[in-house]
């Protein structure tokens, strides 16, 4: 300044370099708390969104059949997470296909938004006492597909004359791999004087005529609202057939288990081996009888022992007495009286001649939804056994509507024709996969006995050829690994695929429409010899189940 000494000079900036600090300070204690409050908001809309996609998952579960159960049970997920839709602070929404079709896509899925009001710390001081932030999470339940049947009846009845041409097959534990079963089947080859190798997809079964039990296939049984009073299910050939594997050496004198299944012959054999039917009622997650299914009633079999090994189909009386001695009879039953095979049928609510364990009375009546039932073997643990069996199911009930049956995610069958072309069913692939790829898997399919050239080939349920991806691979040495693309048919000639696993790509078209039978895609034989096959089918929509769309 004019006319100040020095000293005055420096006095008077430093009295103004404190207003300025001051006000640094205030901006960057503002700035800190900013930056705390946004942290916390931000951390509290990622515990939002955390809670948005547990409630869809929880939820989804319970599409399209249980739409109250599926809101019921996701308010309750975002309630555990700390979202508690009562309070004035937080909305919980949950929408389904039922609801807002323009919410999801399909009614497999399920919308969950949460909107949470969020206070603030120190931006109170600016006025912004709290926010409220949104977020949402689609989830989505690809459900298991049914397969083989869209009837009444899942395999051949020759006491009606309906037959598909193919039965429903299960081995014994101690059968080969290679035979063509590829889940109940220990060993991966039949191998008679070598420990067994381990089959590493073998479902061991366990809990037998429990609610518990676990291992075998899976059957769905629809029944429609109002028709399931009087709701019957019915076996056909129930029992697991048995034959001793060294036909060079006399058989043991003596079986090593101790259960139901011991089944003695006059000149000394015995076999240890049964087949369970288990009957599980109906609820909010059908596909899994695991969670607390109702079991309805359990009916077991005693293995049939072949009288000799290489029998000749049965005479009129093969199916008399304790040891009837028909090990193929599956291909033949042409050659059996009309009565025997009338009563081949049992009803598993019924004390039936033959069954070891069984007769659960009535009051199958649990209302609509899908019946579970389950088919496994139980067997002690001695390979000197082959054990195998191809049966049938019915399903009956005193309603309007005919309730179905089908196979669940994966079914292992038996073919059984001498007619140059058959079409079986194969998935049940319904609109809400349009857009979506469905695998295939077929696992040692092909065992036609025929010089010429047989294929096979995967049809819309409207007849109409497809376009699939497709690689085979040899799960045994020597490993090899063949594969196709194009029009999906392919060549099956000279058992070219056995004991050898074909995964087949097929992409669903965005527009894909189907109802009734019309939503069965197929799969269609063409062969020149006699088809005698024993192969296990597994199709599914790739990606996980339960799964985040977004």
């Amino acid at each position: 300044m004019i006319g100040s000494t020095p000293g005055e000079i420096v006095a008077d900036e430093r009295g103004a370099a404190l207003p300025l600090l001051a006000l640094i300070l205030l901006v960057l204690l503002g700035s800190a708390a900013m930056a705390i409050d946004l942290g916390w908001l931000f951390w509290q809309s990622i515990e939002i969104q955390h809670g948005a996609d547990a409630a869809a998952l929880a939820g989804v579960v319970y599409e399209p059949d249980q739409r109250l159960q599926a809101h019921t049970v996701a308010t309750a997920s975002a309630l555990q997470n700390g979202f508690d839709e009562a309070a004035a602070s937080t909305t919980v929404a949950v929408v389904d296909f039922g609801d807002d079709p323009a919410a999801v896509q399909t009614d497999g899925m399920l919308r969950v938004t949460i909107t949470h009001k969020v206070p603030t710390f120190f931006m109170k001081a600016f006025g912004l006492d709290d926010f409220d932030i949104k977020r949402t999470a689609l989830a989505e339940y690809v459900l298991p597909l049914a397969l083989g049947s869209p009837e009444q009846t899942f395999g051949n009845d020759p006491a009606t004359g309906n037959e598909p041409g193919f039965w429903a097959n299960i081995n014994g534990t101690y059968e080969a791999k290679a035979g063509g079963n590829r889940y109940s089947s220990a060993c991966l080859n039949d191998e008679e004087d070598d420990p067994c190798t381990p089959n590493p997809e073998w479902r061991a079964s366990s809990g037998w005529g429990t609610a518990d039990a676990l291992g075998g296939y899976l059957y769905g049984i629809e029944v429609e609202e109002g028709s399931s009073a009087g709701l019957e299910v019915e076996i056909f050939n129930g029992p697991i057939y048995a034959i001793y594997k060294n036909k060079d050496a006399p058989p043991p004198a003596t079986g090593t288990g101790n259960f139901a299944g011991d089944v003695k012959r006059n000149d000394g054999w015995t076999v240890n081996a049964v087949t369970w039917f288990m009957l599980y009622g109906p609820d909010p997650t059908p596909y899994d009888s695991t969670d607390g299914n109702e079991l309805l009633c359990s009916v077991a079999y005693d293995a049939r022992v072949s009288t000799a090994p290489g029998d000749s189909p049965p005479s009129s009386d093969a199916y008399a007495g304790d040891f009837p001695g028909w090990n193929n009879g599956w291909l033949e039953f042409d050659q059996v009286p009309q009565g025997i095979l009338n009563d081949m049928w049992d009803n598993m609510a019924a004390t039936e001649e033959g069954i070891a364990y069984g007769g659960c009375g009535a009051g199958f009546d649990r209302g609509p939804g899908i019946y579970l039932l389950r088919v496994l073997n139980q067997q002690d643990p001695v390979g000197d056994w082959h054990a195998s069996n191809n049966y049938s199911l019915r399903v009956s009930s005193a309603g309007p509507v005919q309730p179905t049956i089908a196979g669940i995610g994966d079914m292992a069958m038996t073919a059984a024709r001498n007619t140059p072309t058959t079409e079986f069913f194969l998935a049940r692939v319904e609109e809400r996969y349009a857009g979506k790829d469905m695998t295939i898997e077929l696992w040692d399919v092909g065992d036609i006995k025929g010089p010429g050239s047989d294929s096979f080939t995967i049809l819309t349920g409207t007849g109409a050829g497809l376009d699939c991806d497709w690689v085979a691979t040899s799960t045994t040495p020597p490993s090899n690994k063949t594969s196709g693309s194009g029009p999906c048919t392919i060549n099956a000639s000279a058992k070219k695929f056995n004991n050898e696993l074909i995964t087949i790509t097929v992409e669903i078209e965005d527009d894909y429409t189907c109802s009734g039978d019309a939503c069965w895609f197929r799969i269609r034989y063409d062969y020149v010899g006699l088809v005698k096959d024993t192969t296990t089918w597994t199709a599914y929509i790739t990606g996980n189940p339960i799964r985040l769309v977004e």
